[in-house]
């Protein structure tokens, strides 16, 4: 079977495609290496060096393929406030062209990696899939309007696509570096420098984190199940649990510092977590690694 992964290179992508290769497909990765890591790559994989942006790169590089797993993108907040018109062409025309592609060259299943942002700020810290999306940021609103794309595509021409929605992944591989750095890695990386942990605000808002490797299962399981047809399906990936960051920085260890006010603003959601009930029905996922589990792996 031949596989796609966009932003195969990238820190879950690379996951999904080791995890392919071990199962026996034939995969190929399309990458423009803007933030993946060719180091991360699996050497059994095809590289495609080139951007999803670009209509007819995505369109040969689709050629054959039964699965699609669409990762790439410019997976952060702050960047896509800083420069939303770059990030509009990537996340919003890339997914597109994906959709495209995929319903062109009749591929079985496309897996489109969506996110949390998509919810911003709720009256309920508990997300589930039904409710009003309210994005916060270019990113959030992006993501959202991949997943409709995602749903036209389905209603329209018979597309077979499911869309997830990751809460805040982390893992091996994950990138510590950069002004866009997540908090687990940033605060690993400060730790081993022997630099306090840096928490905007007063530490008291709440994330659900889940380790990649459940990530990967979920791909996978979302790949392989028997789904309703005629329209897109839109699963959470997530912990279920809610953890402060406050917490993570005691689990990771280390003297903590404050900054206040909190230089994100508006941008950021006070309370977040993962009804994972869906995704347990549909695909029968669920996590399996405990945060406290899954830090222990990468201190």
């Amino acid at each position: 079977m031949r596989c796609v992964v966009t932003g195969g290179c990238g820190f879950i992508g690379s996951h999904i495609v080791d995890a392919l290769i071990r199962d026996g497909s034939d995969v190929v990765v399309l990458d423009d290496l803007s933030t993946g890591n060719h180091e991360h790559l699996n050497p059994e994989a095809e590289l495609i060096e080139g951007t999803v942006a670009d209509p007819e790169t995505v369109r040969s590089t689709l050629r054959g393929a039964t699965w699609v797993f669409h990762l790439a993108a410019l997976a952060r907040v702050q960047q896509s406030v800083d420069d939303p018109i770059g990030s509009h062409s990537v996340n919003v025309n890339g997914t597109l062209n994906i959709l495209q592609g995929a319903r062109e060259q009749n591929v079985e299943r496309l897996i489109v990696s969506s996110s949390s942002s998509v919810y911003g700020e709720q009256t309920t810290h508990l997300m589930t899939e039904e409710l009003p999306p309210r994005p916060m940021s270019p990113y959030g609103l992006h993501k959202l309007i991949g997943e409709q794309y995602a749903d036209l595509f389905a209603r329209l021409f018979g597309l077979q696509v499911v869309s997830l929605r990751y809460f805040n992944v982390y893992g091996p591989r994950q990138s510590s570096k950069g002004a866009y750095a997540l908090v687990i890695p940033h605060f690993l990386r400060l730790r081993d420098e022997g630099k306090p942990l840096t928490i905007f605000g007063d530490g008291h808002q709440t994330r659900d984190y889940v380790h990649v490797e459940d990530v990967v299962r979920a791909n996978m399981q979302a790949a392989s199940a028997e789904l309703p047809a005629g329209h897109a399906i839109t699963l959470n990936v997530g912990s279920g649990e809610e953890t402060s960051v406050n917490k993570i920085a005691r689990m990771v260890g280390g003297k903590v510092e404050h900054i206040n006010p909190n230089p994100r603003g508006a941008f950021e959601e006070l309370r977040k977590c993962a009804d994972t009930s869906r995704a347990k029905s549909l695909i029968s996922w669920t996590p399996n690694i405990s945060l406290s589990e899954g830090i222990r792996s990468i201190l």
